[in-house]
Order: C-alpha cells, then structure tokens, then sequence
C-alpha cells in the first residue's frame, strides 16, 4: 500500500512538473494514462486476492443460526428491543410536541435595531469589555 502511494505521488509530482516544464498534450496524457493504469492494476489485485483469501478462510464456518428455533428467538428479542426503545422515544416525543404547543403562544425576543445609533454603541462597547 505504501509503495501505491509513493509511486502515486511520485507520478503526480512528474506530471505537475511536466506540465510546468511545458510538455505536450500527447505527452501529458501518456503519462496520466500510464498512473492510471498502474494504480488500478495495483488496487485491484490487491483487494481481489484480500477478498478471495477472506472467503477461504471462513467458508468451512459454521453459521450463527442453524435452526429455526434459534432464528426465531433472534428475531422475536430483536423485535421487542425495538418495541421498547420505540414506545420510549414515542413518549418522548410526545412530550417534546407537548412542550412546543404550550410554548407556541410566547411571543419570541424582539430583534434590536442595528441601524440605531445607541444600538450599535451598546454592541460596540459589549464588543470591547
């Protein structure tokens, strides 16, 4: 991975000081072609051997649920999980839409004018202290 990562940036670094030197377009987009070409060859070996060594390595594993019985007491304690966090968060929301509507009548603080004189010296001088 390091060594992608050298050779990316040592590829971008000769691409950028190609292009300064003034290199041609053909020239340029050799170039770019053959960073490309690299880097995807490199990446996509590497990740595909990963993976395939990956699904070596656990295909005589026993799965996690190997009876009806256990997949079904999976699902029933997932599902009553949920139903207690939901009615919680039912409730709590509830509460908050009460909140909102016993608020809804205040009136909301008035905004100062910044375009008064006396207004704008309080501000500065709240700034300065």
């Amino acid at each position: 991975m390091s060594k992608l990562l050298v050779a990316l940036i040592a590829a971008s670094f000769a691409t950028v000081a190609g292009a300064q030197a003034g290199a041609t377009k053909q020239e340029k987009q050799g170039t770019v072609q053959s960073v490309t070409q690299e880097a995807a060859k490199s990446t996509t070996a590497q990740g595909e051997a990963a993976d395939v060594a990956k699904a070596k390595a656990s295909k005589g594993d026993p799965k996690a649920l190997t009876d009806k019985s256990a997949k079904q007491q999976a699902v029933s304690s997932t599902t009553k999980t949920q139903g207690e966090s939901g009615a919680g968060s039912a409730q709590a929301q509830a509460g908050d839409v009460a909140k909102a509507k016993s608020e809804k009548g205040t009136p909301k603080a008035a905004k100062p004018d910044l375009k008064d004189p006396a207004v704008q010296k309080q501000m500065q001088k709240a700034a300065t202290q």
